[in-house]
């Protein structure tokens, strides 16, 4: 991963990740019900989007970002950008390798969280909590979280916001999140 930093009114230096290309949704192992599967991908601009080896059509909604909205047929199947492959399944009988994929609500429309300012894709607002709190009540926050939405800025350290397998969409068990900062 590299960082670009920048210099910015009243004297912070703010750094953003600029991340290698990866698939962000659908993750590795999912099961749909039906047949569409919405992909995300953090796009190098070199590399076309496959599904079961054969490029697909993708929408560029900014620099650096895939979608595509893709129709598949019951059975297994590749997505792959790159070197990376997320195999997914369509259909009834998924078998015990895939998982109920649980979307979240907000990816249908990706300008729900981002928005495109000096030409690069962003989130909407500074911080990701200020998002997420649009639909997420603050005031419920406390019940689910040891500390304030304002520590916990970043709520995709330990939750999916494009959506997964887990309950209330969580990276990794509550004990492992908690220990990503503390020991």
């Amino acid at each position: 991963m590299n960082r670009s930093c920048r210099i910015l009114p009243v004297f912070y230096l703010l750094c953003f990740a600029q991340e290698d290309p990866a698939i962000l949704a659908p993750p590795r192992g999912v099961a749909f019900p039906g047949g569409e599967v919405r992909v995300i991908v953090r796009a190098d601009g070199k590399t076309q989007l496959k599904l079961d080896g054969k490029p697909v059509s993708a929408e560029t909604p900014a620099e650096g970002v895939l979608t595509a909205a893709l129709q598949l047929a019951p059975g297994a199947h590749e997505i792959s950008y790159g070197a990376e492959t997320v195999r997914v399944f369509a259909g009834p009988g998924p078998g015990a390798e895939f998982k109920p994929f649980r979307p979240h609500p907000p990816v249908a429309n990706c300008t729900t969280c981002h928005a495109v300012k000096n030409g690069i894709w962003t989130f909407q607002r500074a911080s990701l909590a200020t998002v997420c709190s649009q639909c997420h009540a603050k005031d419920k926050f406390p019940a689910k979280h040891t500390h304030e939405m304002g520590i916990l800025a970043d709520c995709q350290i330990c939750h999916d916001p494009h959506g997964s397998t887990a309950a209330a969409h969580m990276r990794k068990e509550k004990e492992a999140a908690c220990k990503q900062c503390h020991n």
